[in-house]
């Protein structure tokens, strides 16, 4: 089997996994809505960003190892691979135990006028722990390509949260909702325990040399996530200085869709960033992995525009009937997924800038989108007085800039012909267009609940179908330049005649 079948195998099959976890995912994300009301929503999306933030607590190790143990792996240095990943599990749990110490004894000493938002510091010091060694064993068990076991962790998190959260949240309110995040944390880290063939040792003899080396390669990534993590979450930055926890509350309708969309996608990327490494290790020339970054932006391209339209046609439906009182987020979540769009595109360019060690550039155009964002959302809210919907739009427009900088300097790698340029970014934008254009055609941003659900549902149905069809040539297209049916065909035959 070629590496591209054999690519595609895995990401099939581990994507199937991932998106019926995703859908247990979202139907827990609307079921614990229903049960808190928006400020409640909005008091956890702003604990649950403090957490986003602790656990950078590694300090760019864990981002090392991303990069290295798949390197190593292709060069089959075992040796190498066994000493970096102890060392990097030691130095990872004790930089985080550290700062968490520190943290929780600061809650002691600032004064806090919510109760609610100190008790859920705490709280969370326990699960950033816990995500942390899961994320290592994430990392190990990745860059060996041991996806199977990956999948099977991701449907155990999907179905304990579902139960834990929605029991714990009825019977414990808010509290019991983070209590949940913490025993879900502990069964994916048991289950990672017995079934990883490597398993990670706690050793203080380690080589500080080697250390300097990764904090060397990983800093710049840690500074690299940090920006891209504060540029995805500067719309709930800009809301709790700019606006109200409630409207922080109604705003979560927005995140949680556009997260789970984005997510799709970074499921594939997931099994394709550790092949990206290991071949750069193989063979050292980006020319040679080209087709490893050109097609999955062209796919996205092409497929993801449909998804989203998809999504767009159906989620006032949902919101009107299971969570009518976060109407309110309608609006700012079509905004933001159409941003989204484009932020799905910015994988590929960040690997490859990774592997050329260039990751400076992707700092440097997040810094300044950030500034840009804060400007946008600050001129859109305050001047515009156009509340969550200057957010998203604010958010949106700082997305695309972004995605379009980022991909610029990658593809001149390739090439720094400005026509080529032009041409390439021609095609991997066209299909967002046409896409939107159908939308406004089919008044997908405009909806009218009748107050009979199956009328409704009728209607949403009948404008799905139609732009569905519309998008049938975009289909074509992307398969026409990227084979991706022919391969997902030849991937799920190969797994019905070996039983997977």
């Amino acid at each position: 089997m070629s590496k591209t079948k054999k690519f595609f195998n895995d990401a099939l099959f581990y994507s199937a996994s991932n998106i019926f976890a995703n859908i247990l995912n979202f139907i827990t994300g609307i079921a614990v809505r229903r049960l808190l009301q928006p400020v409640l929503m909005g008091l956890l999306s702003e604990i649950m960003l403090i957490f986003e933030y602790v656990r950078y607590s590694h300090l760019g190790i864990i981002n090392a190892l991303d990069k290295e143990l798949p390197y190593f792996y292709g060069k089959k240095d075992y040796e190498k691979v066994e000493m970096l990943k102890d060392i990097g599990f030691t130095v990872c749990l004790i930089s985080t135990l550290s700062i968490s110490f520190f943290i929780f004894i600061g809650t002691f000493i600032v004064k806090f006028s919510d109760r609610f938002l100190l008790n859920g510091i705490r709280i969370v010091l326990i699960l950033i722990v816990l995500r942390l060694i899961s994320s290592l064993y994430l990392v190990l068990n990745r860059s060996h390509n041991r996806f199977s076991i990956i999948s099977k962790y991701t449907l155990l998190i999907a179905g304990a949260d579902i139960v834990l959260k929605v029991i714990l949240t009825i019977k414990f309110g808010l509290y019991g909702l983070l209590w949940a995040y913490i025993l879900t944390a502990s069964l994916g880290l048991v289950y990672f325990y017995n079934v990883s063939k490597v398993r990670f040792k706690f050793i203080l003899n380690f080589s500080f040399r080697e250390v300097i080396r990764l904090s060397k390669i990983g800093f710049p990534l840690f500074i690299m996530g940090f920006v891209a993590m504060t540029l995805t979450n500067i719309d709930r930055i800009m809301i709790i200085n700019l606006l109200d926890r409630e409207k922080l509350g109604f705003y979560t309708i927005a995140l949680m869709v556009s997260v789970y969309m984005i997510q799709l996608p970074n499921l594939m990327y997931a099994v394709i960033f550790p092949r990206f490494y290991q071949a750069y290790g193989e063979k050292g020339n980006i020319f040679d992995i080209k087709e490893f970054f050109m097609k999955p932006m062209f796919i996205f391209a092409y497929l993801f525009p449909v998804l989203m339209g998809i999504i767009i046609l159906g989620l006032p439906l949902l919101i009107n009937y299971l969570l009518p009182a976060y109407i309110s987020g309608l609006g700012p979540a079509y905004i933001l997924l159409l941003g989204s769009a484009f932020l799905i595109l910015i994988n590929m360019s960040g690997y490859l800038l990774t592997a050329l060690n260039k990751q400076i550039y992707m700092v440097i155009i997040g810094f300044v989108s950030i500034v840009i964002a804060v400007v946008l959302n600050y001129l859109f809210v305050i001047n515009f007085q156009l509340g969550l919907s200057g957010i998203a739009m604010g958010t949106a427009v700082t997305y695309f800039l972004y995605t379009t900088a980022v991909i610029i300097v990658a593809f001149k790698n390739y090439t720094k012909n400005i026509v080529v340029h032009l041409k390439f970014f021609a095609e991997l934008y066209s299909p967002f267009i046409w896409a939107v254009a159908w939308l406004v055609i089919l008044q997908a941003f405009v909806f009218n609940a009748s107050g009979s659900f199956f009328r409704d549902l009728s209607i949403v149905f009948c404008k799905g179908v139609i732009f569905l069809i519309t998008c049938l040539p975009l289909v074509y297209y992307a398969n026409r330049k990227t084979k991706i049916m022919t391969l997902l065909k030849s991937a799920y035959a190969k797994n019905i005649v070996t039983g997977g």
